[in-house]
């Protein structure tokens, strides 16, 4: 009787097995196609002025006077001509350094405080204009915790504009599983670093439109105005701590 019992618990593990597995595939499926999601691709610097204070700085072997650094440069993309009226977007940014040896020489572009990317961040893209020198092009981005990447926009060796871009690696944290989740990333700063067999006595680079794709999504629960507003609420000294 009881061997009869055990066979009919075999059976039915047999058979409803399955229907278990399938059907905790497609809950999970099912969670992950229907993801709340609010995708926006917005600028993070335009370049029409230098109001974030640009600053750019180089390694050894920079001849003295450089690098350089303009704003206030006619001479857009012509990609971006049609999506702007003239008066909305006229200037780009440029910067021009000359060094004295070949090597991996570095030039380092960066706000006078870091711009922080609202949302998730899912793509980073720059456009570059590029004077065909074999030199490479990074952007840095920092996580919650302080750590830096370095996240490769690509080569320089191209003539005129071109948009730059890269995704943002999943591995990079942008959220915790504590309140508030949502942990931005700030952008840095460019790099740019020769190679050392390239020919570095006169080099010009402009940007335009530094730009970020994003899920600004958030998850609205009971309280999330407290999530949002808790570091506000505790920086103030308003109230005395442990009044007796």
């Amino acid at each position: 009787m009881k061997l009869r019992n055990f066979s009919l618990l075999i059976l039915v593990f047999v058979f409803l097995f399955p229907a278990f597995v399938s059907a905790q595939y497609f809950t999970d499926a099912l969670g992950k196609r229907f993801k709340m999601e609010d995708i926006r691709s917005i600028i993070l610097e335009d370049f029409e002025t230098n109001d974030k204070e640009w600053t750019v700085s180089a390694s050894r072997f920079t001849k003295e006077g450089f690098p350089q650094l303009k704003s206030g440069i006619e001479g857009i993309p012509a990609a971006l001509t049609g999506a702007y009226p003239s008066a909305e977007n006229k200037y780009i940014f440029g910067v021009r350094s000359i060094f004295t040896r070949r090597g991996y020489n570095k030039v380092w572009i960066y706000p006078s405080e870091e711009i922080v990317i609202p949302g998730r961040a899912m793509r980073l893209d720059v456009w570059v204009w590029g004077g065909n020198y074999y030199y490479n092009l990074e952007a840095h981005v920092r996580d919650y915790t302080g750590v830096v990447y370095k996240l490769p926009l690509g080569s320089l060796h191209f003539i005129g504009w071109r948009n730059l871009n890269i995704d943002i690696p999943k591995q990079i944290p942008q959220e915790m599983r504590y309140l508030p989740m949502e942990k931005p990333l700030t952008f840095v700063r460019f790099a740019i670093w020769t190679e050392p067999t390239e020919r570095v006595d006169d080099f010009m680079i402009y940007f335009d439109h530094l730009k970020i794709l994003t899920d600004v999504y958030k998850e609205r629960f009971d309280g999330d105005i407290l999530a949002d507003t808790s570091r506000d609420i505790w920086s103030s000294n308003s109230e005395t701590a442990g009044a007796e």
